[in-house]
């Protein structure tokens, strides 16, 4: 906090929440079915959920090894349609692997910094249409992502500050922090803790007024830890994600396809 005159307003606070899992050890399976006059469709999922380091954002891999996933009822021979249909099937796995982490599965908050394997995959249909291959990826991979036990996590921050020792005694809001370390200099004190973003960010601004007595303070974050029950969540924190180019391609065909509710 580097006052300099300028007046610090804390309104609207948004904490950064992000969905996480700890199911990183098993391999979760979905799969999609729709059967019609016309055609039929099956199409099934296989996949693994990492955790990315901070930053990361949402990253795809597909560790499928064979590329005979795509089979027919009728046209058995249709090679070109199927050749067709791998590509675009392989790119709706990609596109849709990384929007379920940016809508999230709980509250909407996202799953950020987080990596979708594909082990296994496979669609099969009559024959060739272009929306049942973006219809059988979205929906076989949401309902394999909805098996995992999604939480709501939170920022841990890393704080260090000086503040005047009276002010560090009188203030209650020190007795509930983690890790505090204390270096008392005269009469002043040099404070190391962590603290959760939504307990913190309430006494920032009472910080910053008391100009005497807080002479010096920076936070970082440490972690994500999952919310308390007491926790009040803040206004939803809206991601922005930038994602392959051909995203705005791949929305209009499936709004063109008119792909009826599930």
């Amino acid at each position: 906090m580097k006052r300099q005159d300028i007046k610090l307003d804390i309104k609207d606070t948004c904490i950064l929440y992000r969905e996480c899992t700890a199911d990183l050890n098993i391999n979760l399976k979905g799969n999609h079915s729709r059967i019609t006059s016309l055609n039929d469709l099956f199409a099934g999922v296989e996949i693994h959920i990492d955790h990315l380091e901070a930053g990361m954002g949402y990253q795809y891999e597909s560790k499928q090894v064979k590329e005979d996933i795509i089979h027919y009822c009728c046209h058995k021979d249709d090679e070109e349609g199927k050749e067709l249909g791998y590509q675009l099937f392989v790119k709706s796995l990609d596109y849709f692997s990384k929007k379920l982490l940016a809508e999230g599965f709980v509250l909407g908050y996202p799953a950020v910094d987080s990596k979708i394997k594909i082990m296994k995959a496979s669609c099969s249909m009559c024959f060739y249409r272009d929306y049942y291959y973006i219809s059988g990826a979205h929906i076989s991979l949401r309902t394999a992502m909805r098996e995992a036990d999604w939480q709501i996590y939170e920022p841990l921050m890393q704080a260090h500050m000086t503040c005047n020792k009276l002010y560090f005694e009188g203030n209650s809001f020190f007795s509930g922090v983690e890790n505090l370390y204390i270096l008392k200099d005269e009469d002043d004190c040099k404070l190391s803790f962590k603290s959760r973003l939504s307990t913190i960010i309430g006494v920032l601004e009472e910080m910053y007024d008391h100009k005497q007595d807080v002479l010096g303070f920076h936070m970082n974050l440490d972690s994500y830890v999952p919310v308390e029950d007491v926790t009040q969540l803040k206004e939803k924190f809206k991601m922005i994600n930038n994602i392959d180019k051909w995203k705005d391609e791949l929305e209009e065909q499936e709004m063109n396809s008119a792909i009826p509710p599930v």
